[in-house]
């Protein structure tokens, strides 16, 4: 990084802090991963995956995306009285749910392939989407006062005990998808719990600064979030999932598996470690801005170092992705490490441009975002209709998915660079060089092996 960067110690700190943290909560799934793709099935892995992503897109609704905006005020007053009315949204849109869920169920279960009449699978949808949103208001609200180290700690506590209750339940001889939704449920609701002392504690000392109207007043200042950055995080995320969706619901749950586990062995933990620098990032850059100072610098110093960092092991999963499930994971899952290669470059740029595209909510250009986030999805959508309704192949339909969104990333790491008032035909050369310098021959090296085997 520059010597600017490298000077500001507490930035460094607080990022290593949280990436050290992610490091362990992905390590010890990464771990674990090769014992569960023995313990259950492509289908088992394909609910589980079905599960998350409606989770995860009604959760984005539950909170209106406020968790956002909890660092922005300059004031604790405001602050903690956003994230109350944050947490009160939640809950009330969560109770909201519950009796819609009994009537969205069938189609819900039919679309997932699941023969049965046990609408539990829904309820725990509405129940898993509530502690990711309380979850992120909890990282966020720590991220506002500092506590990157209780957020470190939830991150690994939610990883430790998901994993833990997988590994339990897949020792049964009558498991099943079961295992892995109450794993990540739990695994939520424990880093939910430890995150959220602090906040408890700032409630009671501010018990006399909090009302309704104050609550009111704070939801109407930051309107936008809901307004514009919440379609625009639902795209992303429906955008994001749309493989899990359609694969499920074209396809076989199966099919869904085998592509889920790429996003779980290699994707999830790099988001992860993004998202760790995307908060530290974030509040920096805010607090740079309050100031009226140059936050370009910044930008493109984490956005070449993340580049760099990912490129060569990314440009091998490109190459060789089957040979390596084939051999952590075993021969069955030989087919995702085939979607895992063609993913790989798009799971490049977004590593590397995830965690700074969180800056159109620091310029509060929410409608930007809104609008990129839409092409993603119309390109995503298009991939996936092209792929598995005209060619009826699922490979196709990754292909393209995985093609669309690396040229999309492409264009949004410019973009990013040239919004935030840096050189973007220089973050260019630096980004075009270097693919073809490193993970273009990785590529190429894999068709001559081919040919002359």
């Amino acid at each position: 990084m520059s010597s600017e960067l490298l000077k500001d110690k507490k930035f460094l700190k607080n990022i290593g802090k949280l990436f050290g943290a992610s490091f362990v909560s992905q390590l010890i799934p990464f771990i674990v991963l090769p014992f569960l793709t023995r313990m259950y099935s492509p289908d088992d892995f394909g609910f589980w995956a079905y599960f998350l992503s409606l989770s995860g897109i009604l959760s984005i609704f539950m909170t209106g995306n406020y968790e956002f905006a909890i660092v922005l005020p300059k004031e604790e007053k405001e602050a903690v009285n956003l994230a109350s009315g944050s947490i009160i949204l939640t809950t009330f849109v969560f109770l909201l749910c519950l009796p819609a869920s009994l009537i969205l169920s069938t189609p819900i279960l039919k679309n997932a392939g699941i023969q049965s009449n046990d609408h539990s699978f829904v309820l725990l949808i509405c129940l898993m989407a509530l502690f990711m949103a309380l979850f992120r208001i909890m990282n966020y609200w720590n991220n506002r006062k500092n506590r990157f180290h209780t957020t470190a700690i939830g991150s690994i506590t939610r990883s430790v005990s998901g994993s833990t209750i997988q590994l339990i339940s897949g020792l049964n001889p009558m498991r099943d998808y079961m295992g892995l939704i109450s794993g990540s449920i739990f695994g939520y609701f424990a880093g939910t719990a430890v995150q959220s002392k602090n906040f408890v504690s700032a409630v009671v000392k501010n018990k006399k600064k909090i009302s309704v109207r104050s609550i009111r007043e704070s939801l109407i200042r930051y309107k936008d979030f809901p307004k514009y950055f919440m379609p625009s995080e639902f795209m992303n995320y429906l955008s994001s999932n749309v493989p899990v969706i359609f694969l499920t619901n074209m396809f076989s749950s199966a099919a869904a598996g085998l592509y889920s586990i790429p996003q779980k062995f290699i994707n999830t933990p790099l988001t992860m470690l993004g998202s760790s620098i995307s908060q530290v990032y974030y509040k920096k850059a805010t607090d740079l801005r309050n100031s009226n100072e140059d936050i370009s610098k910044i930008t493109t110093d984490i956005y070449k170092k993340l580049f760099v960092l990912g490129i060569l092991p990314l440009s091998i999963v490109a190459g060789y992705g089957d040979y390596i499930f084939s051999i952590f994971l075993g021969e069955k899952w030989e087919v995702s490490g085939l979607y895992a290669a063609l993913l790989a470059p798009w799971m490049l740029m977004v590593f590397a441009s995830s965690p700074i595209s969180i800056v159109f909510a620091t310029l509060e250009k929410q409608k930007t975002s809104l609008k990129l986030n839409f092409y993603l999805l119309l390109l995503r959508l298009a991939a996936f209709t092209v792929g598995g309704i005209v060619f009826k192949s699922a490979f196709i339909a990754v292909m393209l998915y995985g093609a669309s969104g690396f040229v999309y990333w492409l264009y949004l790491s410019f973009f990013i660079i040239k919004t935030v008032g840096g050189d973007k035909k220089g973050i260019m050369k630096f980004t075009l060089v270097r693919l073809c310098l490193i993970m273009l021959p990785i590529i190429i090296s894999r068709m001559v092996f081919e040919w002359i085997m």
